[in-house]
């Protein structure tokens, strides 16, 4: 079976472009992967002159492909580079169109302008689906993403050198929690931070890699980290949807500590799988309590890390999506 995957390679913080490219191949697609991010001179010079002109000539690039290719299907990370013209001309060629949708809930209104493109749609949140369905789009699932097992993973040497790290984009509301907890913990932030924090703000000490970070150096930090701080940019708006340090964390044998979404416990066991919290308060008494509870913490972790490799990996994932758009594999 032949897949075009199309990806968003100018964003920086989606890897998973990869993970599910090798991840596809590994399965024994034969895989055309189309970079968006990936610019010939001519793109370069489009997309200074007119951003329409550009996406244009990019959609064209894909079309260009399809008819070489002849893909069975056109799998899209995100799809938001996608016009309609060109998801309808693939479907006239009966290829079958999947968008993989990773930004809901606090992007679903930016979703419904394109999911309708696509014969098949999967969003990271599952009370997102019922959201689609009313608005027509009745092949909407949902597919949260998981770990790669080749990055993802137990290293040799596990040294806790951290108490809690906490990896990932600043927000306003991530940074109102982590100020509260600074004062009582010793945290260690990577991510985008100082150019939006006040130089006396308390996290300015915190921060221990200010800029973007790889895969494998977050790899790294969780396997050298007493507790993953997972903390959704959603958290105090939205009771659902989840985000991928879920199973990256677990993936790497952390011991992870994650806001409460309404798809976790049936994901993972909580208090036996992953640990989780519902307010600050929760958050400050969990701290305080899994710091000192060391083989507790192993334990969960450890348990956290076999249902990662045994359910929630990108293998796992694309078995699920190939077999609700009813395709053999």
């Amino acid at each position: 079976m032949k897949i075009l995957l199309s990806v968003p390679g100018h964003l920086k913080t989606v890897p998973m472009n990869e993970y599910v490219y090798q991840t596809l191949q590994t399965m024994g697609f034969e895989v055309r992967l189309f970079n968006f991010g990936a610019h010939d001179l001519r793109a370069k010079l489009l997309k200074k002159l007119s951003r329409n002109r550009y996406y244009h000539h990019m959609n064209r690039q894909v079309q260009k492909i399809a008819d070489e290719f002849n893909p069975d299907v056109f799998l899209t990370i995100f799809g938001f580079d996608h016009d309609r013209t060109l998801i309808e001309y693939l479907r006239n060629r009966n290829i079958i169109t999947v968008c993989w949708w990773l930004n809901d809930p606090f992007q679903l209104r930016r979703s419904l302008e394109k999911a309708s493109f696509y014969d098949y749609y999967f969003t990271n949140a599952e009370g997102s689906v019922d959201e689609y369905r009313r608005q027509g789009i009745r092949n909407a699932h949902f597919l949260p993403v998981g770990a790669y097992p080749p990055v993802h993973r137990v290293l040799p040497d596990r040294a806790r050198q951290h108490d809690i790290c906490f990896a990932g984009d600043w927000g306003p509301g991530r940074e109102e929690v982590l100020t509260a907890l600074a004062r009582d913990f010793r945290l260690s932030i990577w991510g985008p931070w100082k150019k939006h924090l006040d130089r006396r703000s308390l996290l300015q000490k915190c921060i221990v890699r200010d800029g973007f970070f790889t895969p494998e150096e977050m790899v790294v930090m969780f396997n050298r980290s007493r507790i993953v701080l997972n903390l959704h940019s959603w958290f105090g708006k939205y009771h659902f949807g989840i985000n991928p340090r879920l199973f990256e964390a677990n993936g790497c044998g952390a011991f992870q500590l994650c806001d409460f979404k309404d798809e976790i416990p049936r994901l993972y066991e909580p208090g036996i799988e992953i640990a989780l919290y519902t307010s600050i308060d929760d958050l400050r008494s969990k701290l305080s309590y899994y710091l000192g509870a060391d083989n507790e913490r192993t334990e969960i972790a450890l348990r956290g890390w076999r249902k990662t490799i045994e359910k929630h990996t990108y293998t796992n994932r694309l078995q699920e999506m190939f077999y609700n758009i009813k395709l053999k594999i």
